[in-house]
């Protein structure tokens, strides 16, 4: 069994630092420390290529942190890459392939105009389907219309989401957003894809998290307390929109959710705390309910009670989320497991839930093209 052992993180936000020294960046402090036990090196990144004309970035890393012999590979699946690294790191630990294994997400997205970059990341869209103008923002407002027609929903639910997560990044010293908004706040703000406005979509983002991954036998040699990944679940959709029968589940979220708790066996009313994929807010509302954590249509009720805050029946994204923490998308994965390590070894801060022991954290690829669900356990 794997355990994440330490965890490292940059600033997430507008960085003027390139890719490579963003990367080494999030890895130094915990390099610093055990570079002589690191015998595997797993990087996370989806857009090296087009975002900063650069390729075998996992090579390029590892000669940047003294590590060249170490051997390494870099993991892409779009915006759930950060999961299927997490999954290769911990399948590697588990085959007896590693040991000790530093998983590296980064991602340097910013100093492109808004518009190129949403034809970059809707490149992950069926051909037809991106001709005809799709794109993931506006994928996300069709799923707000359809979830609040289909459930009588009031649209200040979504907004509350954003409302809820932006209270936790302004907790995060690594978030790109810092400062609360209230719900007439995000209301008012710019329609970028109605009803969905700027406030309910993450921004483009530069950053790095690093994780150490070791077997949980090993622990005590390291840090002495870990957040151990005790099930993993994968599963993949359709990435052709119009072949999807309802805008308003994933089931590739479901499925994956089931898996990693059936792995793990824990109920879903065991988690303490959870990281969801929050490109755009409405998502976290869906998510929550395929994920098991309220029943379809309910999603929106437990964001208009307070019951995902922070201090509330089932804190989700306590990080700001993508929403608020920042989406440089090869990190946000890795940064859903660091937010889940600190939860469970009690380092979050004012962020901290109480009494938290088993964490779930949620990397989505794509509009649900497919998704990684992984449980944890607190351990010392």
């Amino acid at each position: 069994m794997s355990v994440i052992a330490d965890a490292s993180f940059t600033r997430f936000g507008k960085r003027e630092e390139g890719l490579l020294d963003l990367a080494c960046e999030s890895a130094s402090p915990i390099v610093n420390k055990f570079a002589d036990d690191i015998d595997f090196i797993v990087v996370s990144n989806s857009y090296s290529g087009e975002y900063n004309d650069i390729s075998g970035i996992n090579n390029l890393i590892s000669t940047k942190l003294s590590l060249d012999t170490v051997p390494s590979i870099r993991v892409d699946n779009t915006s759930g890459s950060g999961g299927s690294a997490l999954m290769v790191a911990d399948s590697l630990i588990r085959s007896g392939s590693a040991s000790n294994v530093l998983v590296i997400g980064a991602e340097k997205m910013t100093g492109y105009p808004t518009k190129r970059s949403t034809r970059i990341i809707a490149s992950l869209l069926q051909p037809e389907e991106r001709n005809a103008g799709l794109s993931l923002p506006s994928l996300g407002a069709f799923m707000a219309r359809s979830y609040l027609s289909e459930f009588h929903a009031p649209r200040e639910a979504i907004a509350k989401i954003a409302v809820k997560n932006h209270h936790n990044g302004s907790l995060n010293p690594f978030a790109q957003f810092q400062s609360e908004v209230s719900l007439e706040d995000v209301m008012n703000s710019r329609v970028i894809a109605d009803p969905l406005r700027i406030y309910e979509y993450c921004p483009i983002s530069d950053g790095a998290v690093s994780l150490l991954m070791v077997p949980e036998e090993s622990l005590h040699s390291f840090s002495g307390k870990g957040a151990s990944i005790i099930g993993t679940g994968y599963s993949s959709a359709t990435s052709s929109l119009s072949f999807r029968k309802s805008l308003t589940t994933l089931d590739c979220v479901r499925k994956a959710s089931e898996t990693a708790l059936k792995r793990g066996g824990i109920g879903i009313s065991d988690v303490s705390v959870a990281e969801l994929h929050d490109m755009t807010s409405v998502l976290e509302i869906i998510e929550s309910e395929d994920a098991g954590f309220f029943r379809k249509g309910e999603g929106w009720r437990a964001a208009m009670n307070g019951d995902t805050q922070i201090g509330g029946q089932i804190p989700i994204n306590t990080s700001g989320g993508l929403n608020s923490k920042g989406h440089p998308i090869g990190a946000s994965g890795i940064a859903q497991a660091a937010e889940i390590y600190q939860q469970l070894t009690g380092t979050a801060g004012k962020r901290q839930v109480e009494d938290a022991h088993y964490g779930f954290s949620l990397s989505m690829a794509g509009f649900g093209n497919s998704a990684t669900a992984i449980v944890y356990e607190g351990v010392a």
